[in-house]
């Protein structure tokens, strides 16, 4: 392994060339450049995935499974209620040179495109906030999101949102300091138009089936079942003996 690089699966002591080093405060410009003005881009939010729940239901209606995310990083621009945000999962990078930030996390994607709907409580010095999910892929229609409380800087809420005497995150709380790595130009939920990207290149013709009155049966052959004789089984005593008992 060359002396620079600090990995355990022999990584690449240089970057491929399509990766980008960004700090969390990076607003993405270069890649809204590169797609285009869009109807209204979300703001990202770089979170970790932190677990899953959901409420009890009435037994004939489903259960609303909800996921829970948690970030000390600074999102785009503060959050308010009623923006249109997307999610960008962090995760541990799995290699990283010598010339890089040690704290470096990779993302992807965690199909979570939605409005904030409103606060969903208080965890210590961070807000939980409510998203409701329009992907159309992901069945989890509603994501909790903790960030620090930091007026104007992360959140940007109304008076009567923020109850008397709630303490605001200390400077610890964030973290300015990481590398957040991401590749430009790759693709990223669509929301309620969103796909499996493999039907983008088959088609929708390939999830057809033909119909019962288009399937028939094969010539020269009689339909049902067909009876097996009694001789076709003849010698399979024998040969299980033979099989347990080693002769």
């Amino acid at each position: 392994m060359p002396p620079n690089a600090h990995s355990s699966r022999d990584p690449p002591s240089t970057l491929p060339t399509d990766i980008v080093l960004l700090k969390p405060e990076s607003s993405y410009a270069a890649d809204k450049r590169m797609r285009g003005p869009g109807p209204e881009d979300p703001t990202l939010i770089f979170a970790r995935w932190v677990g899953a729940g959901g409420g009890a239901k009435a037994a004939h209606t489903r259960q609303e499974e909800s996921h829970t995310y948690s970030s000390a990083f600074l999102p785009e621009k503060p959050l308010k209620i009623g923006m249109r945000v997307r999610i960008l999962a962090t995760t541990p990078a799995w290699y990283f040179t010598a010339e890089e930030d040690r704290e470096t996390y990779d993302t992807y994607d965690a199909h979570v495109v939605g409005r904030i709907t409103g606060v969903a409580g208080w965890k210590g010095r961070k807000v939980v906030l409510e998203i409701r999910n329009e992907c159309a892929l992901n069945p989890v229609t509603t994501v909790k999101i903790r960030l620090p409380f930091v007026p104007e800087v992360t959140v940007q809420l109304e008076d009567g949102a923020v109850p008397p005497g709630r303490k605001e995150a200390q400077e610890v709380d964030l973290n300015t300091h990481a590398v957040i790595r991401a590749r430009l130009g790759d693709s990223r939920c669509g929301g309620p138009t969103c796909r499996l990207p493999w039907r983008s290149l088959v088609g929708e013709n390939f999830l057809w089936e033909p119909m019962e009155d288009e399937v028939g049966e094969r010539p020269g052959i009689k339909p049902g079942r067909k009876r097996v004789p009694l001789s076709h089984f003849a010698g399979w005593g024998e040969a299980a003996e033979a099989e347990s008992t080693g002769f």
